[in-house]
């Protein structure tokens, strides 16, 4: 680093310091977490603060081109960045992400030399992403099963792995979306000891899949109806905390044993979520002889419930009954709803019989597109009635809902007698921007998503600032020098 200092005779000199400021002394791996958190545009940039970081982007064992990044140009530029970054890259890539979205299914051979320098430089996690479902899937390639992946995040793309494929046996992340599975008898099971998240979002080809990972402990199946999980092997997770199976609806005559959730609950006495869709709450039904085994549950999620349903509200009484430490319970609504059930009115018989059902752990009920139906107003009675230690009931009301009689359902809500004397309802208006399924889903999952996807452009501007503080310092000595001289020159004149 070079000071600039005035000598007494008057003139600048250069003084030659061999001490590195603290900036430019930060250990490499430091350096490379900030350019983790950053877009790979202002990774690039940072070679210009200094000439000790000019070549470091290139040994970052990170590569992540986001969305953003690879659409913002022509696919063909896109494809040529990416490439040579990875020709000019040295040392091992340990993270991969990118979007494919953009790239044509002609130059996907493009995307497969990618992966084959990937699987020769030290690869452990991988995240192809190929969002648009007019595009055609990628077809992973043969040399990447041969890698010893810990967290893999697909979608839009074709799993056929080679007949010799048994498994990932480091792999503990598996995000799958839209994937399409094409197995035969040697690759349909899959070994996998130290998976713990699996997550499979409306994908095909799921029926003769076996999956055996005996440490896991988040399974989520999203939109899998048609071509159902093979629930069997996860019967032997005993550590699963989170179950969540969201479907859309399929005839009851059609569905097959391995959905039947009822089936397995039994051989997860940890589990303690579980998000539900409702066409599976018809298994725990009034007349089937099924009923909820105890469970340790302190969150339940129902989706497209409805409390007018004689068998969805049996089914919810049953899990109730059965979930002693439930602290959470929360529903999304069916966005319609009968028309003669339109009048509001607490002191209605008709529903269901709740008895003198305690929730003695209860703290938060919650429950979207709300609609103010007698059903759901003995239920929330009920609720407020048979929990000691409620903190919050929120409503969100569906926007069919009129002004007036929103205004009277909360004047009907204010009546009901509670358990609970630091309980308070929260009635606000539902907007399509607040809590979804796939919202809630990923509220109660462990983070899947790499955490370079979201840039922290502060960070960056943090860097530069202090970059350029370290040059303000070189000179800030000359500057006194300077200006001092020009008020002594000023006082003699």
């Amino acid at each position: 680093m070079i000071r600039m200092v005035m000598a007494d005779s008057g003139n600048i000199v250069a003084i030659a310091r061999n001490e590195l400021d603290r900036l430019t002394d930060l250990p490499i791996n430091i350096i490379h977490q900030i350019q983790d958190r950053i877009s790979v545009q202002a990774a690039a940039k940072m070679s210009v603060l200094s000439r000790a970081w000019r070549y470091i982007w290139s040994s970052n064992p990170r590569l992540i081109f986001a969305t953003g990044f690879c659409t913002m140009r022509l696919p063909s530029k896109t494809i040529d960045i990416i490439t040579a970054i990875l020709l000019q890259h040295h040392g091992s890539v340990k993270t991969f992400s990118v979007d494919i979205s953009p790239i044509h299914s002609s130059q996907h051979p493009v995307v497969d030399r990618w992966m084959l320098f990937l699987s020769r430089n030290g690869l452990m996690n991988l995240s192809v992403r190929n969002e648009k479902s007019v595009n055609a899937p990628y077809k992973l390639p043969s040399y990447v099963y041969n890698v010893e992946l810990e967290h893999l995040v697909l979608s839009n793309c074709i799993f056929r792995p080679p007949c010799s494929f048994r498994g990932f046996s480091k792999l503990g992340k598996l995000q799958l979306t839209r994937v399409s599975f094409e197995l035969d008898v040697a690759t349909s099971s899959l070994w996998m000891p130290s998976l713990e998240t699996l997550h499979f979002t409306k994908c095909s080809g799921l029926r003769f899949l076996n999956i055996y990972a005996p440490k896991l402990l988040y399974l989520y199946l999203v939109g899998c109806g048609n071509d159902p999980l093979n629930l069997g092997p996860f019967m032997v997770c005993s550590k699963l905390k989170t179950f969540g199976i969201l479907e859309q609806e399929v005839p009851l005559n059609t569905q097959d044993k391995t959905m039947i959730p009822t089936d397995i609950l039994h051989s997860w006495p940890n589990l303690n979520r579980l998000i539900l869709g409702k066409c599976f709450l018809k298994f725990f039904r009034s007349g089937t002889g099924v009923d909820c085994p105890p469970m340790r549950l302190n969150r339940l999620h129902l989706t497209d419930y409805d409390f007018d349903g004689e068998d969805q509200m049996f089914a919810l009484l049953s899990i109730l009954r059965n979930s002693p430490d439930l602290e959470i319970l929360s529903f999304h609504m069916l966005s319609q709803r009968k028309n003669d059930d339109m009048e509001v009115d607490e002191n209605s018989s008709q529903g269901p019989d709740y008895g003198t059902q305690q929730l003695n752990n209860l703290r938060t009920l919650q429950i979207n597109r709300f609609h103010g139906s007698r059903a759901e107003l003995l239920f929330i009675k009920f609720i407020l009635a048979s929990a000691p230690l409620l903190q919050k009931a929120i409503l969100l009301v569906e926007t069919s809902v009129c002004e007036s009689q929103s205004l009277e359902i909360s004047k009907v809500l204010m009546r009901f007698p509670r358990a609970s004397p630091k309980s308070e309802i929260i009635y606000e208006p539902w907007s399509e921007e607040q809590i979804s399924d796939s919202a809630m889903m990923s509220r109660w999952q462990e983070p899947l998503s790499d955490s370079s996807s979201c840039h922290l452009y502060p960070l960056f501007d943090l860097v530069i600032a202090l970059a350029f503080c370290r040059y303000i310092e070189a000179y800030k000595e000359l500057i006194t020098v300077v200006v001092n001289g020009v008020l002594r020159n000023s006082d003699t004149d």
